[in-house]
C-alpha cells in the first residue's frame, strides 16, 4: 500500500529495514515518487519512534536517480509534509501496510 500526500507518493509496502539503533530510531529505504515530475528513487528515513511520537526524515538517496531537479525547495517541502503526515498518524511499523519486518521493530521499539 502506498501513501500519497502533496503530490509525493510513499511506497511503503516496499520499505526495508537497513539499521536500527537501542535508542528508538531505524534506517529504513523506500521508493518515493513525484507526481509533479515524475521522479522516482529510493530514499533513506531516519525514523524515531516512542510511545510518545513518532519521526521521520529523509536524509538521503539511494540511488543517484535523484538529479538536481529533485533537491529542488519544492519537492523537500513535499517531502518533508508527507513524512510529517506518516510520523503524526503513526503510520511507520502500520500492520495493514508495512513490511513485517517493520512492524516487528517498531513494536520492539514502543515496548521499551
Amino acid at each position: 500500500m502506498s501513501l500519497k500526500k502533496h503530490g509525493i507518493v510513499v511506497d511503503c509496502e516496499h520499505c526495508s529495514c537497513s539499521s536500527h539503533d537501542d535508542s528508538g530510531g531505524f534506517e529504513v529505504t523506500v521508493p518515493i515518487s513525484d507526481s509533479e515530475t515524475g521522479i522516482v528513487a529510493t530514499a533513506r528515513l531516519h525514523c524515531q519512534v516512542s510511545p510518545e511520537q513518532h519521526d521521520v526524515s529523509l536524509t538521503g538517496w539511494l540511488d543517484e536517480a535523484p538529479d538536481v531537479e529533485t533537491r529542488s525547495e519544492s519537492m523537500r517541502q513535499r517531502i518533508s509534509a508527507a513524512l510529517a503526515f506518516v510520523a503524526e498518524h503513526r503510520i511507520c511499523g502500520n500492520r495493514n501496510i508495512c513490511p513485517s519486518e517493520v512492524v516487528r521493530i517498531v513494536e520492539q521499539q514502543l515496548r521499551r
